[in-house]
């Protein structure tokens, strides 16, 4: 039973190390191929001797020389693996982690992806009356931990229309939750800037 318990970890983890090759960026919403389902923002962190060491997953450990083996929340509230191994086991472990490079610290998207994104602009957006021609807006938010959106302001150069600006605001602070991957225990706030383009209606414009 143990080691059936070890393997299906270790195929956890070996999907998280997959979904960091897909990280996100703090400033941009990157185009994604696979969108977040919820069970993909259930990440499970691995503490060797109560320590999480980046990278670190059972499979680096001879089923043998785990001690202990037990599951409890870790300090952040994340429900984790705790294994005690002995010391030289430890050093090891943090030896062969020393070198590995690592993407981004999360992996945060709109649900299902930036084509969903688009669309749900699309249907939401209201041009205000009497707006004419084509103008964008970026509007700066916080993404929480559990995916909620909060503090949305304009970013750099406002619209000289204040019914844009405040329709770009509306419209960001009524985006449903976001989907959040994080690749390390300590989950922090994300900021992102999302831009906003309103366009008069009926009008066609060309690039």
């Amino acid at each position: 039973m143990k080691n059936l318990f070890l393997v299906l970890l270790i195929l956890i983890q070996a999907c998280i190390v997959f979904a960091q090759n897909c990280c996100e960026t703090e400033s941009t919403i990157v185009e994604i191929r696979y969108p977040l389902t919820e069970q993909d923002t259930k990440t499970v962190f691995f503490y060797f001797n109560n320590e999480w060491i980046r990278g670190a997953s059972p499979d680096m450990v001879p089923t043998d020389s785990i001690q202990k083996m037990e599951v409890k929340n870790d300090e952040y509230g994340n429900r984790s693996v705790f294994l005690t191994v002995s010391p030289e086991i430890l050093a090891q472990i943090k030896a062969d982690t020393r070198n590995i490079c690592y993407g981004n610290d999360f992996y945060c998207e709109f649900p299902g992806g930036n084509g969903k994104l688009k669309e749900w602009i699309d249907e939401n957006i209201r041009i205000p009356e009497g707006f004419k021609g084509s103008e964008r807006v970026f509007v700066k938010f916080t993404v929480l931990p559990d995916g909620t959106i909060s503090d949305p302001s304009i970013f750099r150069r406002p619209s000289k229309n204040e019914a844009v600006n405040q329709e770009a605001l509306r419209l960001v602070n009524a985006l449903p939750n976001f989907r959040i991957q994080y690749f390390i225990p300590q989950k922090k706030n994300i900021q992102l800037i999302l831009p906003i383009t309103f366009k008069e209606p009926g009008a066609i414009f060309i690039r």
